[in-house]
């Protein structure tokens, strides 16, 4: 999830380090020590590792410095020296690896980064100590630790993010401001041709505000999930779309040309974000908060409604954002559009390099971090802070301080900044659990828009886990040319002037997909796509 996303902001800190107790280990008595050393021998040997994470979208919090980390620092007495990415994670990534100097532990997502650094030996296997510590086999099972194994059959990541059980997350969807629905008379918005009636009105009675805010470019393609039942937006990012067994080009799938005249209609008639391709993220923030924003579509718009929904209702105990149920055409099966969807396999991979001096403890740390006390430590803040017992499955409790404080005032805490080896569905089932304790009013909005909408609109997709051709690989020459092209005959779909346009770029697209050998691509995912669907039937 996320999860990405998927979680944001920092600089970087040089901070200094202590020791990895006997607890790090979690369910797990024995902390081993990087001399082999176990128990109380390794209660008193400092940890301290370096950690980059590759994303300059989220550079976590500078370690010590939360009321999080600072316990960690204390009772687990280990400490992370962050380094940042300088706003270019890829040209810091690539010079530090030119150099040979490559930080202990990456924080990456599947990518030719990742496959270069396992093809050439850069990273640490980390089978042997998945018995010895147990936390990560627990929570997560054999099947996400098989699927994120590489074509060597060993495990080289800890996944971060991954979903295990039957739980399906994710954090989008469509949202209403409620006080202009209201206003407007709440009118029946489930269909397609219901909401473009319902721009249309907007326009016309509020000039000021925006009809339909869509975040950015993968925002725009959450709404092919309208016009197709089973179908995420997942397949508009991969180029091609699951039609039985065989992958096609989405180029050719007539849904996608639905879409693609539906969305350029809503943009050229000013009923959808005119910056679409070039606002940043606070930008949208920005105009929720200032309820200039009637409709929302947003692949995370349960997270970035939240402080504006907050902001909102102090104004006025009407207003604020809702989600509802996901927009369809007419003649489709409503229970069938999923807007999300949930690679159970972890977005994040969390790698160990052989530059680390303790290889073994950083794991032990990571295990613990993915078990259920790390968990609940890592993510609803220490002990004694903002909950004092947990409830029979094991969830945090909010105390009276939790209750009565500001939602405001907990954001800038930014208890769960710095989590990691995250467990999606631990991490959900615990904050419904906090959140039914609570009286209605004080419920947080992420989580009831997950629980009510978000979640239950999410697909499955975990088959395609990992099915990315290696970079400088000839299908991954021809996935990046295509994608390139891709991406530019999208924005250029959307600036578009008439359908007729539309259709004509449409299907230069497809020729050019072609024309480019994205067939070469296809066949790769295929296979592989097989391969771990006879992974997950246990063949």
């Amino acid at each position: 999830m996320n999860r990405k996303k998927w979680i944001t902001c920092m600089l970087a800190a040089v901070l200094s380090v202590s020791t990895l107790i006997a607890g790090c280990g979690g369910d797990n008595k024995n902390t081993a020590t990087g001399d082999g050393t176990t128990g109380e021998a390794a209660k008193d040997q400092p940890l301290e590792f370096t950690m980059y994470t590759f994303d300059d979208g989220w550079q976590p919090a500078a370690w010590g410095e939360t009321v999080t980390t600072k316990w960690v620092q204390e009772n687990k007495k280990v400490s992370i020296n962050y380094l940042p990415t300088n706003g270019n994670a890829k040209q810091r990534f690539n010079a530090m690896y030119a150099s040979g100097e490559l930080p202990d532990v990456i924080a990456l997502g599947p990518g030719p980064e990742l496959d270069r650094l396992i093809s050439e030996g850069q990273l640490v296997e980390l089978d042997p100590y998945l018995d010895k510590y147990p936390n990560l086999k627990k929570s997560a099972g054999d099947q996400i630790i098989d699927i994120n194994r590489s074509e060597d059959g060993k495990l080289y990541l800890v996944p971060d993010w991954y979903v295990g059980g039957d739980h399906l997350n994710g954090n989008g969807g469509w949202a209403i401001n409620q006080k202009i629905y209201k206003e407007m008379g709440s009118p029946k918005l489930e269909t397609l041709t219901e909401l473009e009636s319902y721009l249309r009105a907007v326009k016309e009675k509020y000039p000021n505000v925006i009809p339909l805010e869509v975040g950015g470019p993968y925002d725009i393609k959450m709404m092919y999930s309208a016009f197709k039942e089973n179908i995420p937006p997942y397949f508009v990012n991969r180029m091609f779309y699951p039609e039985g067994d065989t992958l096609k080009l989405i180029t050719e799938d007539p849904a996608f040309k639905e879409f693609m005249i539906f969305a350029s209609r809503m943009y050229r008639d000013k009923l959808m974000t005119q910056d679409v391709f070039t606002q940043k993220t606070d930008q949208m923030i920005e105009k929720l908060s200032q309820g200039r924003v009637a409709v929302a579509l947003n692949v995370n718009l349960s997270g970035r409604a939240r402080v504006p929904n907050s902001t909102l209702r102090a104004q006025d105990p009407d207003g604020g954002y809702e989600f509802i149920w996901p927009i369809y055409k007419e003649g489709l099966d409503k229970n069938k559009i999923y807007p999300n969807y949930t690679g159970r396999e972890g977005g994040g991979k969390i790698v160990i390099t052989k530059n680390a001096k303790d290889p073994e403890r950083i794991f032990a740390f990571l295990d613990w971090a993915t078990s259920d006390e790390g968990q609940a430590v890592l993510f609803f803040g220490p002990p004694g802070f903002l909950w004092d017992e947990k409830d029979e499955n094991g969830y945090p409790i909010p105390n009276e301080k939790y209750k009565s404080m500001d939602k405001a005032e907990l954001d800038k805490l930014q208890i769960a900044d710095n989590i990691m080896a995250g467990n999606a569905t631990w991490v959900d089932m615990a904050k419904v659990a906090r959140e039914n304790l609570l009286p209605e009013d004080q419920r947080d909005f992420q989580t009831q828009q997950q629980v009510n909408v978000a979640w239950k609109t999410s697909m499955d997709i975990t088959a395609f886990a990992n099915t990315d051709p290696q970079g400088d690989s000839e299908e991954g020459i021809v996935l990046q040319s295509v994608k390139d092209m891709f991406d530019q005959a999208f924005s250029t779909m959307i600036y578009a002037k008439s359908d007729e346009e539309v259709e004509s770029i449409l299907k230069k697209t497809n020729e050019e997909m072609s024309k480019l050998g994205f067939s070469k691509v296809l066949d790769y995912v295929q296979k592989k796509w097989q391969d771990n669907l006879n992974k997950m039937n246990g063949k």
